[in-house]
Order: C-alpha cells, then structure tokens, then sequence
C-alpha cells in the first residue's frame, strides 16, 4: 500500500489550485464561475489543512470520554526556558459501548495535579494491573488561570482505579 505524506497532498492542493489559476485567466467563463471555483477550491484547501492532524493521529483536544481503559502515558513537563507549556499525553479507548472503541491519544494542560493522578496509573499499568478512567467536568473553577490563554478551558478531574478482572469467554461467542 503506497504511503503518501501531509507533503504530498499539500503538493497535490498547490498543483489543483496552480492549475485553476491558470484555467481563470486564460478562460472566457463568465466571472461568477471564476470566483465560485476559486472559492470553492479555497475553502477545500483550509478543510484538508485543518483536517490533516486528526488523519496523522495527533493528540486531540476535544473532551476527554467519561469511563475510559488507559493504555499508555507520556508526561511533559513545561520548559521554562524554552516556555513550552508542556502537556499529558495518553492513549484510551472509550468505554461506552456507542462509541468508537479504537483508542485516541489525549492531551490535557500540565498540571501538577494532573501530573500525580497519571503517574499513578502509569505505575500500576507498568505492573500490568489494567486502569479504567472516569472524567468528571468540574463546575466550579476558583480563582483565575495562570496563563491567561486557559480562561475559557473547561476544567476536568480524572480519577483512575483498578479494572475489574476479567470473567471466562461467553458461552455464546463462538471463536
């Protein structure tokens, strides 16, 4: 299966849009046409520019799921010098059963809080004891922000425990 990168689609876009340009100038369509293709190629490009990170499987931050199976941890911690904010990344899959239930990879703000709870259930999935996630939207955030670019960032806490053991296979599954 050919592989092709963000590279060559952005190529691809160039050549379309190159093209049409050249179409429009040399045309005698009527100039109505002209700007409806020119608009309409325009906003194609913006949708595969501002779609093109959830197709590389970049972290998302859209909300977190509500019960959730943890598969993995990255912790980054902001960088002074470098003001780099820093970040939790995780891996999970949804556990509601109207979901998608492929994993997701997650970032979230640093915070030292954030920082404790992850760290935990790292520790406990490095010992192989499986972690279900719960998220819960918090109502009330006391005070303001640090970095005034978080105003309007909904707040969440997240609590991990241990997932239940798995039972047998149902009868009813056939292999």
């Amino acid at each position: 299966m050919l592989n092709f990168g963000h590279a060559t689609i952005t190529v691809g876009y160039v050549l379309v849009s190159l093209t049409l340009l050249l179409l429009s100038l040399f045309s005698r369509w009527r100039w109505q046409v002209k700007t409806g293709l020119i608009v309409a190629v325009t906003l194609a490009w913006c949708a595969v520019y501002f779609s093109l990170p959830a197709m590389l499987g970049w972290p998302t931050d859209r909300d977190v799921p509500r019960r959730f199976n943890l598969l993995a941890v990255y912790i980054q911690e902001p960088d002074a010098s470098t003001g780099k904010p820093g970040g939790v990344f995780f891996w999970a899959s949804d556990l509601n059963p109207d979901a998608d239930q492929k994993p997701r990879a997650y970032r979230l703000p640093f915070s030292p809080g954030f920082k404790s709870v992850f760290e935990e259930g790292q520790g406990k999935l490095r010992k192989n004891i499986p972690q279900l996630g719960e998220a819960e939207d918090e109502d009330e955030v006391h005070g303001t922000p640090a970095d005034r670019l978080q105003i309007g960032l909904k707040s969440v806490k997240i609590q991990f425990r241990d997932a239940p053991p798995q039972g047998p296979p149902s009868k009813d599954a056939a292999p």
